[in-house]
């Protein structure tokens, strides 16, 4: 593995890279309409996490000693700790130097939150401790609720026998940033044993052939949704669900939650300095986009109530969670009723919700359902127009809806 780095690293500083002059279009994989070509720079880089993935499982001994013989602090203060104070042997190194470039250059994108992996004693005490197992937040940690809380020390020794009451009380739970969840995309592919640099090449080609645009947009909404959203996901809002309607109302309405396109007070704040940055529902927290959408309490009320009545209507039940009504991302077979339904749903949903955007009330569950009917119409009319203009498409079931109605006694 060693080698095959050192060879990459030798091309591109010699020869450059021979495929900066190709198309990104032609390096994507085929099925995403490319020719497959290989990005020797991607390549280079997926190496590099390779390398870097011995400095996050601490598990090659002599290696790792050898690499950071000159260095004072643990290898996951440079991986994680943002304030570390930058080492002059760190940056002297070569091999050192240009992997941390590749590693900053993906890590916020990789992980949006605290890294389970992370251990801060390593960090802070390699040279003064030098234990053979570092304890790290994925087994000093429980859930609680909706956030995360430290396990008592009796707890922590069971596993970690020489943890005192001086290095427990060294840990900290990061509640503004949090933790990944467990079994993210990242831990999965960095700890698996088998075919890991195509697994890498793929993930960094696919971030790597993308708009920026897009890029931010992701990024941003992975924070939001606490994991990170794959290129295929968004692909499936715009590859097939932009197909299901031929209305501009629905389009506008998908496309403007992509890129975050609501004016919010926190935003405002920015451009007059003088202005409230409280949220316009709840007037308690400051308005981000994301918590005037989700989690201000009046928000959460109403899709309380969303989330019932769409349960029924769609005759599933599958968790509340912010992709599902702010992006249309969901688990449903492709192409399927339900899946349309629950779309068009969502779509209801937020367009009412952003008629009250500045008024401190929420949508009543009645004025929902005349927007569902509106689009129950919507969809009807393009059924008949794809017809015509001989693209004929399956037509929408709406019986699960009529009775649902029924029930309510709605016309």
């Amino acid at each position: 593995m060693l080698l095959l780095t050192l060879i990459v690293i030798k091309s591109i500083l010699i020869y450059g890279n021979p495929m900066n002059e190709i198309s990104p279009s032609l390096s994507t994989i085929l099925f995403r309409g490319g020719f497959a070509l290989p990005d020797l720079k991607v390549y280079y880089e997926a190496c590099n996490l390779i390398w870097i993935r011995d400095w996050i499982q601490l598990k090659n001994k002599k290696i790792l000693n050898l690499e950071g013989f000159d260095l004072c602090l643990g290898w996951h203060a440079y991986l994680w700790k943002e304030r570390v104070p930058k080492e002059k042997n760190f940056g002297n190194n070569f091999f050192r130097s240009a992997l941390i470039k590749t590693w900053d250059k993906y890590r916020k994108r990789m992980y949006n939150k605290t890294p389970r992996w992370f251990s801060p004693l390593e960090a802070s005490q390699r040279r003064l401790l030098g234990w053979e197992e570092w304890p790290c937040y994925e087994k000093i940690i429980k859930k609680s609720g909706k956030n995360y809380e430290l396990k008592s020390l009796q707890e922590i020794k069971t596993i970690y026998k020489n943890m005192t009451w001086l290095q427990y009380y060294q840990f900290k739970t990061d509640k503004d940033l949090g933790f990944m969840e467990k079994d993210n995309l990242w831990d999965k592919i960095l700890f698996s044993e088998r075919k890991t640099i195509t697994k890498i090449y793929k993930v960094l080609l696919e971030w790597n052939t993308e708009t920026e645009l897009i890029k931010n947009s992701m990024s941003k909404w992975a924070r939001c949704v606490g994991r990170p959203i794959l290129l295929e996901e968004w692909e499936s809002c715009w590859n097939r669900k932009l197909k299901y309607t031929y209305s501009y109302n629905l389009k506008e309405n998908w496309m403007k939650m992509l890129y975050r396109w609501h004016f919010t007070p926190k935003k405002l704040g920015k451009i007059n300095k003088t202005a409230n940055t409280k949220c316009w529902k709840c007037g308690e927290e400051e308005g981000s986009f994301y918590h005037m959408w989700w989690n201000c309490q009046r928000a959460k009320e109403y899709w309380k109530k969303i989330h019932e009545s769409a349960q029924l209507i769609v005759g599933v039940k599958f968790q509340k969670l912010p992709e599902i009504y702010l992006l249309n991302i969901f688990k449903l077979p492709p192409g399927s009723n339900e899946e349309k339904i629950l779309t068009f749903l969502s779509t209801a949903a937020r367009i009412v919700y952003a008629r009250y955007w500045k008024q401190d009330k929420i949508p009543t569950t009645e004025e929902w359902l005349v927007k569902i009917l509106e689009i129950k119409n919507m969809d009807k009319l393009t059924f008949l127009i794809a017809k015509q203009q001989g693209r004929p498409r399956k037509e929408t079931d709406w019986r699960q809806l009529e009775k649902y109605l029924k029930s309510k006694k709605i016309n």
